[in-house]
């Protein structure tokens, strides 16, 4: 497995903890935010992810508790990217509960592809759901996803 996950959220402001927002166009807005602010979209990609969270409603939220939202890679993406936002209060998606929340990005479909296969692993781990609906421990998530990275690696 290429490590791309981790490597994604450690950039810097790329983990955000405690997020309060009152809804989830108001949350797509704030994960978009620092890929906004370090050049790996430009302001459109927001924008873009909304319209495809309203396009395609509940698919968002495949997992209870956990939503992935992006937008077109020809909305302004310039390089894949990722954000992690675990919410101090859930906010709704057509009905279906969101505790944390991921925005990528992609340039291509070959790419989007990918960062969706490594998502995947993530989300047949137990642990890592739980981690991430408990929303507690930004560390403890890298580990466990460090983890997962390294019981999948591909030599």
């Amino acid at each position: 497995m290429r490590k791309i996950i981790t490597k994604l959220l450690e950039k810097e402001g790329h983990l955000l903890k405690d997020v309060s927002c009152d809804d989830w166009e108001e949350l797509v807005d704030i994960i978009a935010a620092p890929l906004i602010a370090d050049g790996s979209v430009e302001p459109q990609y927001a924008q873009s992810a909304k319209e495809a969270a309203k396009q395609f409603g509940g698919y968002v939220v495949l997992i209870d508790d956990i939503a992935f939202f992006h937008g077109r890679p020809e909305a302004g993406v310039h390089e894949v990217a990722m954000t992690l936002a675990l919410l101090k209060e859930p906010v709704y998606l057509f009905e279906k509960r969101i505790k944390a929340a991921f925005l990528f990005t992609a340039v291509d479909n070959i790419s989007h592809r990918g960062v969706l296969k490594d998502l995947s692993l993530f989300m047949n781990d137990d642990e890592c759901l739980e981690l991430l609906r408990e929303g507690k421990d930004l560390k403890a998530i890298m580990r466990k996803f460090k983890d997962v990275e390294k019981r999948n690696e591909i030599s």
